[in-house]
């Protein structure tokens, strides 16, 4: 089964490692696709963006990989979180990732509901202590609730697992990675939904299913892998 993972960083905002370099890793771990999530908030992300799509396209150039720019919301006061999104897309990001309510570091108030209300985005990063008022719009949205593979920012996987399942949100997980060995393996994957609390069959549906979804909503193809039927 190929490998996807929706929020990785590199040294265009704080990771340790080019998008290249990181790029390659993921053609090394059985990767369907790379996607470059950095960060971005009010200040950078008019620069930012454009890097990120400059990145992505050597990336598809040198590797032949497909390469999809993204953002991660990050550090953006709720109010204007749906802003630095829709001006992120407007400037070439095909995925928007907001940084949750995780308690791997100071929680911001209000930021969980403010990226479920926002039709821009697409993930919901390490949400955290998640609601069911959050889970619900969520879920209303198709917003994906993820399960982070990311030391601290997994805290609380077996909660949002629990919240997300009980409520029908979706649920991805993402490696958060910032550095190539960071980056998930489909081995590493299975066990860390499997601790999340998922059974075998969820584990399968968040892994195999849910990118393809997530791909889905905003019209994005792979050139080298079709989504698999339903059933």
């Amino acid at each position: 089964m190929p490998v996807f993972d929706f929020h990785t960083h590199t040294s265009i905002s704080d990771g340790h490692a080019s998008p290249l370099d990181m790029a390659r890793r993921c053609q090394q771990n059985g990767y369907a696709a790379y996607v470059c999530s950095d960060h971005v908030d009010e200040s950078s992300v008019e620069a930012r963006v454009p890097e990120i799509v400059a990145a992505c396209a050597r990336v598809g150039a040198e590797l032949g990989l497909d390469a999809i720019p993204a953002v991660e919301v990050t550090r953006v006061a709720p109010e204007r979180v749906a802003r630095v999104a829709a001006r992120a897309r407007s400037l070439g990001a095909r995925l928007v990732v907001v940084h949750g309510e995780t308690l791997g570091d100071f929680p911001q108030p209000g930021l969980n509901l403010a990226a479920t209300a926002c039709p821009d985005v697409d993930i919901l990063a390490h949400p955290g202590l998640l609601t069911a008022r959050e889970a619900e719009q969520a879920r209303e949205r198709g917003i994906h609730l993820e399960i982070s593979a990311a030391g601290l920012h997994g805290l609380t996987n077996g909660h949002v697992a629990k919240v997300a399942l009980e409520l029908g949100a979706p649920l991805v997980l993402d490696s958060d990675a910032h550095r190539p060995e960071s980056l998930l393996s489909a081995e590493r994957a299975a066990q860390l939904l499997a601790g999340s609390g998922l059974a075998q069959e969820l584990v399968e549906r968040v892994s195999g299913r849910a990118p393809w979804v997530i791909l889905a909503r905003r019209g994005i193809e792979l050139s080298s892998l079709r989504a698999p039927a339903e059933g």
